[in-house]
């Protein structure tokens, strides 16, 4: 009897292929010797090539929905906190979610995957939606708590848009780095990838992105 794989045993070696050697490089037979099994029990499970990526696509989306970049707490933090310090733990905590498996893997499938798949670019659009939604309430949220001063609703939503591009801008280049080191030493295997130290520098960054956010975006805001 041939060894039995579930259909998110596949999809997990595709997106581990696809972190070391692009999508694109990665075959059904690549899979198949991944998971020790022939090529043709992957059809037990998918219908074509394509199926497992439109498949995998939506395993992504189900597990990036799952994240929230708000902390549940976010209330309580406002209570305590300066804006400066909720907003730098809220983003290092989101990095930080970011450099544990599978969740490197599956941002970098859909990163790779939005230019070349409408299901892949919708995936990254609802994410940075729900990106934008919640830093939204974040800064209402401060605002209420008179942590930040009040902005009118147009500069507010100027400065989500401004921040969570910074945000972006940082994750990929932060991650991009964290990949690079692993590959510079294939021998050791990606799960060297979760266990690196942290980056002093990117998290300096993060600092840096939330302190140019306050004095030249919010603290320059017109007063009721």
């Amino acid at each position: 009897m041939g060894k039995k794989i579930s259909k998110e045993e596949v999809i997990q070696a595709l997106l581990e292929l696809s972190f070391i050697y692009s999508t694109g490089a990665t075959s059904l037979g690549d899979i198949a010797t991944r998971l020790g099994i022939k090529k043709a029990s992957l059809y037990n499970h998918f219908e074509s090539r394509e199926d497992l990526i439109s498949k995998t696509n939506l395993y992504c989306a189900g597990y990036l929905r799952a994240m929230t970049f708000s902390p549940s707490n976010l209330t309580e933090l406002a209570e305590k906190y300066s804006a400066s310090a909720v907003l730098k733990g809220t983003v290092n905590r989101y990095f930080k979610m970011f450099q544990k498996n599978p969740l490197f893997e599956i941002y970098t499938f859909v990163q790779s995957q939005k230019y070349f798949s409408k299901e892949a670019m919708e995936i990254v659009r609802e994410n940075d939606t729900k990106l934008a939604k919640q830093t939204l309430t974040i800064l209402q949220t401060l605002i209420q708590k008179e942590k930040l001063p009040k902005m009118e609703k147009q500069r507010l939503q100027y400065s989500v848009l401004w921040f969570c591009s910074g945000i972006n801008d940082l994750l990929n280049r932060f991650l991009m780095e964290r990949k690079q080191t692993v590959m510079q030493t294939p021998a050791e295997g990606v799960g060297q990838l979760f266990n690196l130290p942290a980056n002093l520098d990117q998290l300096k960054k993060i600092d840096l992105l939330v302190d140019y956010f306050i004095n030249l975006v919010v603290k320059d805001s017109p007063h009721d």
